[in-house]
């Protein structure tokens, strides 16, 4: 069988074109620290490298879900806090107030204490996110949910907001509510959205009047109670912002799990093992070289030189 001329320097171009490609690519991989740079590099890696970034993407994204969560649970459950214990002291001023000793200066005094408490909850339930956005007025959250008119006797407090509570997507099957209306933390006992604040009026309005009425024991011992149940709700509201928050603590902690889980799989298929590449550069390129080498001199070749010699 003869080989043309044409067909040994074909195949020696062929040969010298396949090393060379080769090598710019071991090139870029090394360049790049990646194996995968195109889909043609390897298209069953590259498929499964963009359905896995498309993944991580999406947890990424419910990673900043959960921290904007986790924000607003934790001002709420602040807030709900705060009123809680101011609850709490308010309730001692009450049952204070049953000292039948004291005179009518000294439960005005008293008075003036409920009167900044009831201001004081007006802080607490009209509480915002740190933007402007009230943590309690249900889908309103440019509304202040609560305004109160200390101007009248007793002091009338009215709710703005709604019953609306609003929710944020914090992984691929969750949606967890971030609000809870200022009509439920703050009211309800009683069927009053606004009950929190009606006891403390009601205990601002007894004790500014003097003389004292005749039935201002009995008067005094249903405002306690009141207080009590009011204290016992947003105790209730409290527990359920607590718990959403320690649910949104363990989301956070799986989506850095999942997060490292699609970066490490990711880069076992796109990264490059340095130190094969490097010695595959070093071994395709003297190929390369010898190739070349033995194409020149084959090149040189034709019949004249076989019979000169």
């Amino acid at each position: 069988m003869r080989i043309s001329t044409n067909t040994l320097y074909s195949a020696g171009v062929n040969n010298m074109s396949a090393l060379q490609l080769d090598l710019n690519q071991l090139n870029m991989q090394i360049d790049t620290g990646k194996r995968v740079v195109t889909p043609a590099d390897d298209p069953v890696a590259a498929t499964r490298i963009e359905l896995l970034s498309s993944s991580s993407g999406q947890n990424d994204q419910y990673g900043k879900n959960t921290q904007a969560v986790d924000s607003w649970l934790s001002l709420s459950d602040n807030a709900v806090q705060n009123a809680v214990k101011l609850m709490a002291s308010m309730k001692s001023q009450a049952i204070y107030a049953g000292n039948g000793s004291l005179s009518p200066s000294e439960l005005q005094q008293i008075q003036k204490t409920v009167g900044e408490g009831i201001a004081e909850l007006t802080g607490y339930a009209n509480a915002t996110d740190g933007n402007g956005n009230y943590l309690f007025s249900g889908n309103l959250v440019n509304t202040a949910p609560f305004s109160v008119n200390m101007s009248v006797s007793p002091p009338v407090t009215t709710y703005n907001g709604d019953n609306g509570q609003r929710s944020v997507q914090v992984s691929a099957s969750r949606t967890m509510t971030i609000s809870d209306p200022g009509n439920v933390v703050f009211g309800t006992p009683g069927g009053s959205g606004t009950a929190a604040f009606d006891s403390l009026a009601s205990l601002y309005n007894l004790l500014g009047q003097n003389p004292s009425p005749a039935n201002y024991n009995a008067q005094l011992t249903g405002i306690i109670n009141q207080l009590t149940n009011v204290s016992q709700q947003m105790t209730v509201a409290g527990s359920s912002v607590g718990a959403r928050e320690q649910e949104n603590a363990n989301l956070q902690g799986m989506s850095t799990s999942l997060n490292l889980q699609y970066n490490t799989a990711i880069s076992n298929l796109q990264n490059v093992d340095m130190a094969q590449a490097i010695s595959n550069f070093t071994l395709t390129q003297t190929s390369l070289q010898y190739t070349q080498k033995t194409y020149a001199q084959v090149s040189q070749l034709s019949l004249f030189n076989y019979i000169s010699g």
